[in-house]
């Protein structure tokens, strides 16, 4: 009811209160996952999207790191690659997008978006 009268908060004489905020939260189903690359690539948010190369080493193998960070694939190791959204990140889009009335894929997102009701007392 206070969402439809545009009102957020409703402060009483005895000091309680009762605030209504938005809620937001989103995350990258995996069955969905290039699709929803794709379209942040697309929508000119592919920089949202993080890709992490890892190499593992054993035990006194100092100088094997160092000469894979500097040839890399050429000397023959196999890097695990992952590529992701951080949460948070992807949280603060879909806010951004669903406030200022732009388009957001929900299946591709597993977009949520409600209000939390906070009643504080005197």
């Amino acid at each position: 009811m206070m969402t439809e009268m545009n009102i957020s908060t409703l402060k009483l004489a005895d000091g309680s209160a009762v605030e209504v905020k938005p809620v937001y939260s989103a995350s990258i189903p995996i069955a969905k996952k290039e699709e929803a690359f794709k379209w942040l690539r697309d929508n000119d948010l592919g920089d949202l999207i993080k890709n992490e190369v890892t190499v593992s080493f054993g035990r006194n193998e100092d100088n094997k790191a160092a000469t894979y960070a500097v040839l890399a694939q050429g000397q023959g190791y196999q890097p695990v690659q992952k590529l992701k959204v951080e949460p948070m990140t992807l949280k603060a889009l879909v806010r951004e997008r669903i406030e200022s009335g732009r388009e957001i894929p929900s299946d591709l997102f597993n977009v949520y978006a409600g209000s939390r009701t906070t009643i504080k007392r005197k």
